[in-house]
């Protein structure tokens, strides 16, 4: 990495290391990509205890948070700087508790996701480590983004409009806020009137069930992306391997094509997400040296595709195929450059195929290789 992770992954990283000395990896005895029946249930456990204990914190910071809301309102509606002083100090405490506890929590969770399934973060003999995966699962647990200048030769913005990266900052800083608000003003307009003016009193508690739900939604999401991270190493090294081995030597325009399709793929998904970091590691070491050609301009990979010799294009239009998959979604700008990549090549555009891809990657099924060699 070109400059040092910030404090919360310097910290999460601390925390890996100190729990994997008091527990040590599963060895399930197969790829860490695929998971096994026993895995999945030990998955499965991991995550409903996170997205539970998450759900209550929630519930019991807005609790804590309402429950004052509606004794300040019956005893310090007329004192403004008391009413305000009560609950800004109340919600602070609650919010910070709530917070604290949630991030530790989910640090512990994704440690022991990666422990269940076969993952010893620091190697067994205490020294080996792998530092990009640590960090990916470290900002995948305290929901940091991922670092913009690694140093790759890809820019992921170089498509991206700025006030767009502003808007979808501003939007999820505002999340459960906002959710909140929504809610309690829809209640007061369609139930105002049939509601008794007592009743009202104790809407502030409507607060409750949203907040343990939108906790819960948030923790499954960020397991969900802490398993795709914990399992792309071992997925980028597999397929990678099954589109190289089934292809013949590259002549110079195939490398470059093989390093441009993955990242025009960075380019389309906006992010370095570090399963496309390793991806593009993994196809530059088996593709070789390709100067100093631009790598990221999505035009000239697209009009470069129709040159190409027919295993060639096969083999770009592979790597594209799990260059949009290996983030584990599918997003409109992604089935987009799928498209125009097929297209270029003078192929039917079927997204069942990277569909059934990307969907044999996630569950860990053990054959998105076969399906791959189907593209």
């Amino acid at each position: 990495m070109s400059e040092k992770p910030p404090l919360m992954a310097r910290v999460g990283r601390s925390y890996f290391a100190r729990r994997s000395t008091q527990v040590k990896a599963v060895d399930s005895g197969d790829a860490l990509h695929v998971l096994n029946p026993e895995e999945r249930a030990a998955l499965r456990r991991v995550e409903f205890g996170a997205i539970t204990r998450a759900a209550i914190a929630g519930a019991l910071s807005g609790g804590a948070c309402a429950a004052t809301e509606v004794f300040a309102d019956a005893h310090w509606a007329s004192e403004p700087v008391t009413y305000w002083s009560v609950m800004a100090a109340v919600t602070i405490a609650a919010s910070v508790a709530e917070i604290g506890f949630i991030y530790w929590d989910t640090l512990r969770s994704v440690h022991e996701l990666a422990r269940v399934a076969g993952i010893e973060l620091f190697g067994r003999d205490r020294e080996s480590s792998d530092e990009a995966l640590i960090d990916a699962l470290a900002r995948a647990a305290l929901e940091l983004p991922n670092p913009v200048d690694l140093q790759v030769g890809v820019n992921p913005h170089r498509e991206a409009k700025k006030w767009q990266l502003v808007l979808i900052s501003l939007a999820y800083k505002a999340k459960v806020g906002v959710t909140n608000f929504v809610v309690k003003l829809l209640i007061r307009r369609v139930l105002g009137r049939v509601m008794v003016r007592g009743a009202l009193r104790y809407l502030p508690f409507v607060s409750l069930p949203v907040t343990a739900l939108w906790n819960g939604v948030v923790t499954w999401l960020v397991l969900r992306e802490a398993r795709i991270r914990a399992m792309g190493p071992s997925a980028v090294e597999e397929l990678v391997k099954a589109v190289f081995d089934d292809a013949p030597t590259l002549s110079p325009a195939g490398r470059l094509s093989a390093m441009r399709a993955v990242a025009s793929a960075i380019v389309r998904t906006q992010d370095l997400h570090p399963n496309l970091v390793r991806l593009l590691s993994v196809v530059a070491r088996r593709a070789g040296d390709v100067g100093k050609e631009e790598l990221d301009d999505v035009g000239l990979f697209l009009s470069s595709l129709k040159a190409l010799e027919p295993s060639e294009r096969k083999l770009s239009l592979q790597l594209v195929a799990v260059a949009c998959i290996i983030d584990g979604k599918l997003s409109r700008r992604e089935r987009t450059l799928w498209a125009d990549a097929m297209a270029s090549s003078g192929q039917e555009i079927a997204f069942q195929k990277l569909e059934g891809l990307r969907v044999a990657f996630v569950r860990g099924d053990g054959f998105a290789d076969d399906v791959l060699r189907t593209i």
